[in-house]
């Protein structure tokens, strides 16, 4: 009897899970059907959901100078690994629209057909530089003005942090304009971090002609996994090229050149060898007749002017020269590399006229008035003067530390440093910034800021040339000083001009389509141009273009800051970091339809009733 009881709960325990697998395989073709119908995406191991099918995607593709670097994959730059992603994933994605902006034109542009995304001007390579927060302010803008539907922006890049501007204040407006499209749009942000590292490059820093001689300052950067301790470094002057073997120490090695010149003008570059980026290989410069140098020094009439004078036209030296104006004069900026300024901050005009003139690249040196009564609430990008201070009695105020290899007060070409120890003061004011301090008292408290504003940059110097205040007029110091702030704001004169791409004048904009290319270092791409660098002839004036020193930077936005810039925003992070293609954005919508059938099938057949065998009573004899 009690065998029977434990047959027949078994049965029915057995009955019992049969029918919870059935009931469960019912329900699970029936979510496998709902979320066919929703049309899923895959990305990076993630889901995206949708009511309907994506219908636009807006890829906002980076192709400055550092997308040349090869990907994880070495037959392919990231540039090119981008495209063949999107090319995959639009495949997927069915009847989907693809708008592309990309990071030199900046325009939104539909493509009819996303297998010529190779072949298109808008996405060949470049020696430009990337806005990451400008690419996303259009794609939002395109979204609010087109009737796009259920939209995916896809942004590529490299992650490279100077492209990013992290610390940039468009992000908010981003945000903003993003969370009023979220509805329909979503972001995902493509990264391409990883490529190869064993990379070298090259930019001419600094080419300036004085006298029969052309001054060059080259840097080499190179990242830690490039072995070779030594390269071949060509050089081309006016044609001719000479080679020779550069050591190279640390990440940036520096090279100073001096060139012998027979020409009132002229052009060349310098090269390295291939490696696995070709844009940063070459760098160019031009050169025209030398100009002379002009300062203009508003100052009260003392012995401080008398020093600043002839510190920035030394007689008989480089055809330098200067000018005493009075704050209340019209100064020619126009023609000015210097302003040397000992009185209190300008206002105004007169300001503006001089925000103007730094910003083009002229440079600005700030001495504290001589007299006390100045109103330290006047201030000049971000800095103005604090109190006036006295040493105490036979003591003296002394320069504790500098910057040895930046600034007006760095090491000389030949290794030597300023004797900046030998400056002692007795008077001084303080500078109240926010900028880079470039040399410290020995209370920690600046001497010596700058404050950069485009291509130029000011200066704050808190002590002056009279013996009253310092002994800055021996010429250990102020003579340095300032005939390399001369040398830095002459940099933007002559008949030969060098520029990077990114700053370039609208005029040459305008006709550098219609410019003729000079140099031969590298082939240039007819679809593509205006956005190369090199060597161009507009009429009688000959300007090297570069490309901005900023896309040599290794430097990346990690993960932590992305989410901190897009914060409060649903945007989702695909990394590619192997050699194999995956898919951007795929329909999952095929497998759950396949998946549904599964567990139909698996259903009926556990629905199957098992034929009975009846046997027949035996028969009496």
């Amino acid at each position: 009897m009690d065998f029977l009881l434990k047959a027949t709960r078994e049965s029915k325990g057995k009955k019992r899970l049969k029918h919870i697998i059935i009931l469960t395989c019912r329900a699970l073709a029936i979510a496998a059907l709902v979320l066919a119908v929703a049309r899923p995406l895959s990305s990076s191991g993630f889901f995206s959901w949708g009511s309907s099918k994506v219908d636009t995607v807006i890829l906002i593709l980076d192709r400055s100078a550092s997308m040349e670097l090869d990907s994880a994959d070495p037959s392919q730059t990231k540039r090119e690994k981008i495209m063949q992603l999107t090319q995959e994933s639009i495949q997927n994605l069915g009847n989907t629209k693809l708008v592309l902006i990309d990071s030199a034109t900046g325009g939104a542009m539909p493509v009819a057909t996303p297998s010529s995304l190779h072949e298109i001007a808008q996405t060949q390579a470049t020696d430009t530089s990337a806005s990451i927060p400008a690419l996303l302010t259009a794609a939002v803008e395109y979204v609010l003005e087109s009737n796009t539907g259920r939209t995916e922006i896809w942004l590529a890049s490299d992650m490279q942090q100077n492209n990013w501007h992290p610390n940039s204040g468009q992000w908010n407006n981003i945000k903003a304009g993003l969370g009023n499209i979220s509805e329909q749009t979503s972001l995902r942000v493509i990264s391409l971090k990883n490529g190869s590292t064993n990379n070298l490059a090259t930019v001419v820093k600094k080419a300036q002609r004085v006298g029969d001689e052309l001054l060059l300052e080259i840097e080499i950067t190179k990242n830690n996994d490039t072995s070779s301790p030594q390269v071949p470094l060509t050089l081309s002057l006016n044609g001719v090229q000479s080679t020779e073997y550069v050591n190279l120490s640390g990440h940036s090695t520096i090279l100073n050149k001096r060139l012998p010149l027979s020409d009132k003008s002229g052009y060349g570059y310098i090269q390295l060898p291939s490696d696995t980026n070709q844009r940063d290989n070459t760098s160019y410069f031009s050169y025209g007749t030398e100009l002379p140098v002009h300062s203009a020094i508003v100052a009260p009439k003392g012995e401080a002017r008398d020093y600043f004078s002839l510190a920035s036209a030394p007689p008989g030296y480089a055809k330098q020269q200067s000018t005493v104006y009075t704050p209340s004069q019209p100064i020619p900026f126009d023609s000015l590399s210097l302003v040397i300024w000992q009185s209190p901050l300008p206002e105004a005009e007169v300001k503006s006229q001089m925000l103007q003139f730094i910003e083009n690249g002229g440079i600005v040196a700030f001495f504290p008035p001589i007299n006390t009564g100045i109103n330290s609430a006047n201030e000049f990008l971000d800095s103005h003067w604090g109190v006036l201070s006295k040493s105490a009695e036979g003591k003296y105020f002394i320069i504790d530390d500098w910057t040895r290899n930046d600034g007006p007060l760095r090491n000389g070409e030949d290794g030597r440093s300023i004797p900046v120890t030998k400056l002692k003061a007795i008077k001084r004011r303080d500078i109240t910034t926010s900028h880079t301090s470039l040399s410290d008292w020995s209370e920690d408290t600046p001497f010596l800021t700058r404050a950069i504003h485009g291509r130029g940059a000011a200066y704050f110097i808190a002590t002056v040339p009279d013996y009253s205040w310092s002994n800055l007029g021996d010429a250990d110091v102020i003579l340095p000083l300032i005939q390399r702030l001369i040398i830095k704001g002459n940099q933007r004169f002559g008949s030969g001009f060098n520029t990077t791409i990114g700053n370039l004048p609208p005029s040459i904009k305008v006709d550098l389509a219609r410019s003729r290319r000079l140099d031969s270092a590298s082939p240039s791409n007819p679809l593509n141009s205006q956005y190369e660098a090199g060597v161009y002839r507009f009429g009688e004036r000959t300007i090297a273009i570069n490309r901005s020193d900023s896309e040599d930077s290794i430097q990346e936005l990690e993960n932590d800051q992305l989410d901190i810039i897009l914060a409060d925003t649903d945007y989702r992070l695909f990394e590619e970091d192997s050699k194999k293609s995956s898919s951007i954005g795929q329909q999952l919508w095929q497998p759950l339809l396949i998946a549904m059938l599964v567990f139909m099938i698996i259903e009926a057949f556990l629905c199957l009733v098992k034929k009975r065998t009846v046997i027949a009573p035996a028969t009496k004899a």
